[in-house]
């Protein structure tokens, strides 16, 4: 069984669509949670600026009042004297593309969710957006394989983001994949969780990444490890940069 589902002050909803806000607003409410809905980013920002207090945000990418940008910037501007408010964008397996997500976590969100999605999964992210603090940087992992996740459009505000990057790091410094069993006791240490918690990470960013369409099947913990280890050593290959050290 898992943890009881925590009750959140105020969770804020901007979604131009009217009826996916109805779907989700009653599909949190059903989970005990209460839901405040805007449909303008206009809005959502004058309840934010009047002192609600510390919340979690989720909006949609895609709103007919504002350039996403000026939304996140006017989001940071207000939120400064709020730190436990978290922001959670939604968006479509197209827009906004792969090649901008990273230049959108680092204005301002937290984390993307990718739709189609229900209420239970947005709030098991919620959960893991509140978990133990992720470091800027884990010890061990090299600055290159960060980078190389973080091109994928990765958040590494998630700490299942760092799960991938340390499996990946184990896999290279080794020099062989590591197994499975070991791989989930090992990271399940570094980063103070049990090795389910570590397998469900793994897994939960299989599914991002496959619905981002890096993949075109859902790969298992072992294959996605595999697969960008692999990718990113040949990248790494192929652009000949020889001048760095994976072990540390």
């Amino acid at each position: 069984m898992g943890e009881p589902m925590r009750k959140w002050e105020k969770i804020l909803i901007l979604e131009p669509s009217d009826v996916l806000q109805r779907r989700l607003a009653a599909g949190l409410e059903q989970l005990g949670q209460t839901p405040v809905c805007f449909q303008r980013a206009a809005a959502l920002l004058r309840y934010l600026q009047s002192g609600a207090g510390p919340a979690v945000v989720v909006a949609d990418c895609f709103v007919p009042d504002m350039d996403l940008f000026t939304f996140l910037k006017r989001y940071r501007e207000l939120v400064q004297a709020c730190p436990e408010t978290r922001l959670i964008l939604t968006c479509t397996e197209t827009y906004p593309p792969s090649d901008l997500r990273p230049q959108i976590l680092s204005n301002g969100a937290d984390y993307y969710m990718i739709k189609p999605y229900t209420a239970q999964m947005l709030l098991e992210n919620i959960r893991h957006l509140y978990a133990t603090p992720v470091p800027p940087q884990m010890p061990g992992v090299h600055p290159a394989v960060v980078g190389f996740l973080r091109e994928l459009g990765l958040p590494m505000e998630h700490v299942s983001f760092w799960y991938i990057a340390s499996a990946m790091q184990l896999e290279l410094t080794g020099g062989a994949p590591v197994p499975l069993k070991t791989l989930y006791i090992e990271l399940g240490q570094l980063y103070g969780v049990s090795p389910q918690g570590v397998e469900s990470g793994l897994r939960r960013m299989g599914k991002l990444l496959t619905r981002m369409g890096v993949f075109e099947k859902t790969p298992s913990p072992k294959q996605l490890v595999a697969a960008l280890t692999s990718a990113f050593v040949r990248e790494r290959s192929e652009s000949r940069d020889d001048a760095y050290a994976l072990t540390t």
